[in-house]
């Protein structure tokens, strides 16, 4: 190994310096390299002595201190150090910290090729070489030591050694040869230091050398410290040197910034400092778009609980994302993501994909899956219970519709009645729905069997649903889980006015119970009774009804300030379906308004249980409806009643959902070990689609703007090259 001398130029920051050197001398064989420190004529007269004193407390180590006289300035400081070496030199701030084998891997990676100039550490604030978060200042994992984040980096690394447009002058190693060729930093443009790396390293590239990325390595770097207040000024006086003397390279610098080519890099430190010491659970989900807007009650399910899991877990959602697949990682306080490439199985009706095997397989081994919860399998495969299985992982599932029961999910029959528990013609309605020739609900059911013979465990998000699931899968025993949601509740005092306004909350279509809403609205004509549709309808009776106000889309968080505008005494929930859960009601409840519904599924369970509101027996039909409404307008008692029990009724929240979801997943868990898969995860982030470079374009124009290539373009370009700089330009 080639000796190399560790440079420090020194001025003031006492603090930082004392542990930036105890570092070194604790991490470096100081017996065959140098430490060289020299005081640029410090004001605080304590850093000589300092400087000194590690000298003389460690008399076999190579440590040489150097003493301005008068203050130099960084760059003048600098040179001083690099022409008193003979031997590569290693340029390092004195705000810096620096963990094992941080020198050898250095000197490893500046002689991985014979074209290397410099070679730049990673750091958490090194701008074009911080980490995780590219291209900004990173605070330290506050879940390890430094110690143990360098250590993980140094085992998680590429080991790619990317190219750099630029080193970075924290630190900077530097080869004597190309210091031999190029000459030593500018004191005349750049004599009070920012800037002077850059033009050192712009020199290099015009002498057809390369800076690398030592990405195996990590110096801690503070604040800097020097020059605070003319930082600045500095910056922008000599960018605008840098720009005019080198145009061509600080526009590179800007494409590099723009392609960032060591996203891979980044996003492999942030998954392993996010997974460091922690277990990781694989949510399989069919919708996680648009998530600020998305009102979907699956995904909301799994949004709330990801809130209240994150403090335990690592979440990792996989679900279809534009003709493929992309995973959403949700640590403790951070995310990312990944995305893939997928086959597209053309086939109608696929129950099993060989291809979504080995995906599943590898997203879990990588990502050191210990559980995987399936909340909806539309857009995946029937594979996850077989991978599980042979990886040993427990297999949950929560069924959140009917899509077990047929993969139109709503078991609308025409789409006009509920036909769960019904003999239908499945095949008259499959036709019509999904344009299908045959009827596969038997075989769908059966790989449904199949699937949940083979999970650990079944939840549902109320009993009702457990019933309906039992009725079609017998042998099935679900674990019935209430959703728990983060809502302010507020005290009702509603009491029944000459007028009463009734509402209706969300998308009106007809398995929500469009054709009772027109029946009300044509034939409850009453004075005293007001409609209000809070969302949307295609209905030209409601549109048209001088008895129904429409008042279009509504943001969640703003339905209990309408309700409450427009003086809402009830809302009418008449879903002809058993709804398996209702963030709906949820929210109504919460706003402090009573509910009067079908006594179908969950929504009539709960208004039944908790006696916030009023049920209705759905063979009672729309006339039984329009009465059952006359009756509540009428009973000021009864209504005053449904309002003290409404005001009694609390909220599940979620860190409460968080606890029980907290205690079956354990069970499941316990005694399982973590095990980084460092290599496995390096390959999968690797293959994410959205960190696709064109690596070839990067070391082609570095050849192209090198003084190396101007001359020998000169010469008669071979077709095999002109065809790939064709390639390149356009």
């Amino acid at each position: 190994m080639k000796n190399c001398d560790i440079i420090i130029p020194v001025y003031n920051a006492f603090d930082y310096v004392k542990k930036c050197i105890e570092s070194i001398i604790m991490n470096t064989d100081l017996t065959y390299h140098s430490l060289i420190l020299i005081d640029d004529c410090s004001p605080d007269n304590k850093i000589l002595p300092l400087l000194n004193s590690f000298k003389r407390d460690n008399p076999d180590l190579r440590i040489i201190v150097l003493e301005n006289k008068t203050n130099m300035g960084f760059v003048k400081t600098v040179n001083k150090g690099m022409k008193y070496s003979e031997n590569d030199v290693l340029l390092l701030n004195s705000d810096t910290e620096v963990s094992k084998n941080w020198l050898e891997n250095i000197i490893k990676c500046a002689y991985s090729a014979p074209d290397v100039a410099t070679v730049t550490a990673l750091s958490n604030n090194a701008t074009l070489a911080s980490v995780p978060k590219g291209l900004q200042m990173n605070d330290l994992p506050s879940n390890m030591s430094f110690e143990e984040y360098s250590n993980l980096i140094e085992k998680c690394s590429y080991k790619e050694y990317p190219m750099l447009p630029t080193a970075h002058g924290f630190c900077m190693f530097i080869r004597r040869h190309a210091l031999d060729v190029v000459g030593y930093f500018d004191e005349e443009h750049f004599g009070k230091g920012y800037g002077e790396e850059n033009d050192f390293s712009f020199r290099c590239l015009e002498h057809g050398f390369k800076h690398l990325l030592c990405d195996n390595v990590i110096v801690y770097h503070k604040e800097s410290q020097s020059f605070a207040g003319q930082k600045n000024d500095l910056r922008k006086e000599n960018s605008k040197i840098l720009k005019k003397m080198y145009p061509k390279w600080t526009y590179e610098i800007d494409r590099w910034c723009a392609k960032f080519p060591i996203q891979h890099v980044c996003k492999n430190i942030d998954y392993n400092i996010g997974m460091f010491n922690r277990k990781n659970i694989l949510f399989l989900i069919h919708d996680w778009s648009d998530l600020q807007n998305n009102v979907g009650g699956t995904t909301l399910h799994c949004k709330d609980l990801i809130t209240g899991l994150r403090k335990i877990y690592n979440v990792h959602v996989l679900h279809p994302f534009d003709g493929s697949y992309k995973i959403n990682s949700y640590f403790e306080t951070d995310e990312n993501e990944i995305c893939f490439s997928f086959p597209y199985d053309s086939r109608g009706i696929a129950f099993y994909n060989s291809n979504y095997a080995k995906l599943l397989e590898s997203i879990i081994k990588s990502l050191s899956i210990s559980l995987v919860h399936v909340h909806h399998l539309l857009g995946h495969y029937f594979d996850v219970s077989d991978v599980c299985k042979r990886l040993n992982i427990p297999l949950l599932f929560s069924m959140h519709d009917y899509y077990c029961l047929c993969p139109t999910i709503n078991m609308l029959y025409h789409n006009q009645e509920c036909c769960i528990g019904k003999a239908s013609d499945c095949q008259k309605c499959l036709k019509e729905k999904v344009k299908s020739n045959v009827n596969f609900i038997p075989e769908w059911r059966y790989q449904w069997k199949n699937l949940f013979d083979k999970a650990d465990c079944i939840i549902t998000p109320s009993f009702s649903t457990k019933c309906i699931l039992e009725q079609y899968y017998p042998n099935l025993n679900c674990l019935p889980i209430e959703h728990g949601i983060d809502i302010k509740k507020e005290k009702s005092n509603l009491q029944l006015d000459d007028v009463v306004n009734i509402g209706f909350v969300g998308v009106m279509v007809e398995h929500k119970g469009l054709s009772s809403v027109e029946y009300l609205v044509k034939n409850l004509s009453s004075d005293r009774i007001r409609f209000h549709l809070f969302g949307t309808t295609e209905s030209k009776i409601l549109k048209s009804s001088k008895n129904m106000t429409i008042h279009g889309k509504y943001k969640r968080e703003k339905l209990p300030e309408l309700l409450h505008k427009n003086n809402i005494h009830l809302v009418l929930n008449l879903s002809i379906l058993p709804e398996t859960y209702s963030y709906t009601l949820t929210e109504t409840i919460a706003s402090g308004i009573p509910v009067l519904s079908y006594n179908l599924g969950a929504v009539g369970e709960r208004i039944n249980k908790y006696g916030f509101g009023w049920t209705i027996e759905f063979k009672e039909g729309k006339e039984g409806l329009k009465n059952k409404i006359l009756e509540i307008v009428s009973d000021s008692d009864e209504y005053n009643q449904i309002i003290q029990n409404l005001n009694q009724y609390d909220i599940k929240s979620i860190d409460k959902m968080k606890n029980e979801y907290s205690i079956i997943y354990s069970q499941f868990m316990n005694g399982l070990e973590i095990y980084p898969q460092y290599d496995l995860l390096k390959e999968l982030i690797k293959n994410d689609q959205s960190n696709s470079v064109d690596q070839a374009s990067e070391e082609l124009n570095r050849i192209l703007n090198s003084r190396k290539w101007r001359l020998i373009s000169k010469i008669k370009t071979p077709n095999k090259i002109r065809n790939l700089l064709d390639r390149w330009e356009n």
